[in-house]
This record gives structure tokens, sequence and C-alpha cells, in this order.
């Protein structure tokens, strides 16, 4: 054996020697990723991050209650605290209008090093192999199709018969390159978590094209918001920061061993926060056009109704970032101030503001980033929807 072959042979041992030392803890939080990097490309970056937002409003629109993790062991990974199992994500694009085919699919990559990168499918198994049974199933997404083997291989799987009894020959050309793959560490359990392999993974053809992924992705947005009544500007809003969310969460780079309330900040988004975020906001936004006329009857000049009406915009975009953590503190104990003030006797009024002032001192929220019309927003909305 070469010297190359036996640093891998210890690099392999010290591995499995840290998963022991933490064996209490889920394999998935302890084990280092793959790569970190992110995409080269930019495009294909932009198409990964919208076919997760993508993905995200199917789910909230299943009211599912599941966590998304971009670029975490793979490109997308969903874990269901249900089952406290994992799904793995490949999301993969081509510019070549060739179909995927088997050879394709794993086919190992030359690195710089002079290394070889696993597969594609390799990747896949390598999930089964290292996670086990918090690894429920894996998925190959792309924008293009698939050859005819690849297509027969998933019809049998989806009608839940299998690959082996069904087509032998099959069978044994995807295990041979698996096998082949895996011939320099050849895992003593190979047969049998090949057949997890081959009976749990899930090859399909994206909906999202390459030139028009992202009005595809807006337009299904749009569609899960359609019935909730809110102006096309807020909806644009909180679509842009669930798309930026994914993409700074994409980026993230994290080490493990990792708590999940940690890997949750960094890398994960709460499907089920994400929807009962949006509900509560719009409910606080409401119309733009009813909370102007309401403006109106204040006896405010046009100048102010003007200021305030941005001021509230700029203020819904920032309620709106799940992210924005502070803001959401410095609003809620703005309202708290607002609503325990005899604003029916006293109106708005520097004495209002000054304790608002005072009050974000004491709670060390006070920020240069807050918008100075804020305090009329807050108060006039809370008259707003007493009024409701």
């Amino acid at each position: 054996m070469n010297i190359l072959g036996c640093l891998k042979k210890i690099e392999n041992y010290i591995q499995i020697l840290v998963i022991k030392e933490f064996s209490f803890m889920s394999k998935v939080l302890i084990t280092e990723q793959r790569e970190q990097a992110g995409s080269d490309s930019y495009n294909r970056f932009e198409y990964q991050v919208h076919w997760i937002v993508c993905y995200i409003i199917g789910k909230m629109q299943e009211n599912a209650k599941c966590i998304v993790f971009c670029e975490f062991h793979d490109d997308m990974a969903e874990f269901s605290p249900n089952n406290q199992q994992y799904q793995f994500f490949q999301i993969k694009t081509k510019e070549d209008p060739s179909n995927w085919t088997i050879a394709e699919m794993s086919k190992k990559e030359k690195k710089k090093t002079g290394e070889y990168k696993k597969s594609f499918l390799g990747f896949i198994f390598y999930n089964y192999l290292v996670f086990d049974n918090e690894c429920s199933n894996c998925y190959f997404i792309s924008n293009n199709d698939f050859d005819n083997d690849v297509l027969l291989w998933q019809s049998y799987i989806e009608d839940e018969k299998a690959l082996q009894k069904e087509n032998i020959e099959l069978y044994k050309k995807i295990k041979n390159r698996i096998e082949k793959e895996f011939s320099n560490d050849m895992p003593s359990n190979f047969d049998s978590v090949f057949e997890n392999f081959i009976q749990n993974t899930f090859i399909c053809k994206s909906e999202l094209q390459l030139t028009t992924y992202e009005s595809q992705t807006m337009g299904k947005f749009f569609n899960y918001l359609a019935d909730k009544n809110i102006p096309s500007n807020t909806a644009n809003l909180i679509f842009q920061q669930l798309l930026n969310d994914v993409r700074k969460k994409s980026k993230e780079k994290i080490r493990v061993p990792i708590s999940m309330k940690k890997l949750i900040e960094k890398k994960g988004v709460d499907v089920a926060q994400v929807g009962e975020k949006i509900d509560n906001n719009i409910k606080n936004i409401g119309n733009y056009n009813a909370f102007r006329n309401y403006l109106i009857t204040q006896s405010l000049s046009d100048k102010d109704i003007n200021r305030i009406e941005a001021a509230k915009t700029l203020h819904d975009a920032r309620w709106l970032d799940v992210n924005d953590v502070k803001y959401q503190e410095i609003v809620v104990t703005l309202r708290k101030v607002i609503s325990t003030y005899s604003y029916e006797t006293n109106g708005i009024n520097d004495k209002l503001k000054n304790l608002c002032i005072q009050e974000l001192q004491n709670r060390n929220l006070l920020s240069d980033s807050i918008d100075k019309s804020l305090v009329e927003v807050l108060y006039y909305e809370q008259k707003f929807s007493r009024k409701g």
C-alpha cells in the first residue's frame, strides 16, 4: 500500500474513534461535512437557493413540521422532529440537454490535488453508510431528464418493488459501479447499506428551468399568499427575506460537533415557524389602503401621512425579517409602552416618545437604525387595529 493509502486508512480510523467518543450524539451532528465551499457557479448556486425556497413553500402549504438545512452534508437536508430522521438532497444542473445516465451519475471527478472526488451516487451511498438509520431517504434533483435505466430503476422502487428481484441486470449494473468506487475502502456492511441505498434513493426532474427559475419560484410564493389578501409589495418583501435567509445559511460555515440548537440557528429554516411568522405578521400589517384612510381621519397633514406610510413600509420589511431578532425586541418593547400609555386622552406627543426612548435605553435596545417615525407607526397601528 502506498503512503497516500496509509494516510487515508489512518484518517478513517481517527474518524471512527471520534464517532465512538461522541456516540451519544447524532452522527449527523458530529460528522465533518464533505465540503462547505458551496457552488462555484453563481447561476448554479442561485438555482439551488430557489429550489430550496420552492421546497419550503411546498412544506408550508402542507403545514409540515420540519427543519430544512441549507448546504449541510448535501445541498439540502430535511430533518423531521417526529421520527428524528434526515432526508438528503443533491440539486444538480446541466446546461446541455442530454439525459442523465447511471454512468454519468456514478462518475468520479478528479480534484486539483490529484485525488478523486466521490460521484453523485457515491455521495448518496455515503450518507446511508455513515448516518445509518438517521438517513431515511436521499434525493437527486436536476433540471434535466434521465435515461431509460434510471427511469426503470425509479419505477420499481416508487411501486415499492425490490429492484434485485424485478431486474437483476440493472441491479448488478448499479451495484458494480458503487462497489468499484468504494473498492479501496470497502465497508464490511456494504451489501446491507447498498440495499438501503438502492430502495430509498429517489431521482427526480425539477420543475424549475435554468432560464426561468426566478420567476417560477416567485410565482409559487405569490400563489401561496394569494388567499391572504396582502399588497404585492409586502408579499415581495416577504419573498426576498426568505430568499436572503436561504442564501445566508447556504454560505454559513460551521464546525462539528454542534448542537441541534446552534445548527438550526446557523444553517436551518424551521418551516412551521416561518409559516406562523408570515401569518402573524400579515395580520399585523393589514391593508395599506385601509390604514391610509384611517390616517386621513386623524387630522394629519398629507406630508405626515406620507411620512408615516413610508415608515410603515420600512417597518413591515424589517418586522418580517425572521433574522432581525433585535428589531423584533425593539418593536415588542415599544408596543408595550404605547399600549400602557393613555393615548386616547393625550394622543401622540413628546412625552410618549421620550417614554419609548427611555425604555429602549433601559433594555439596551436603542439603535441609530430605528426610523424616527417608528413610534408613530406603532401608535397608529394600535389605534387602527382597536378600531377594527
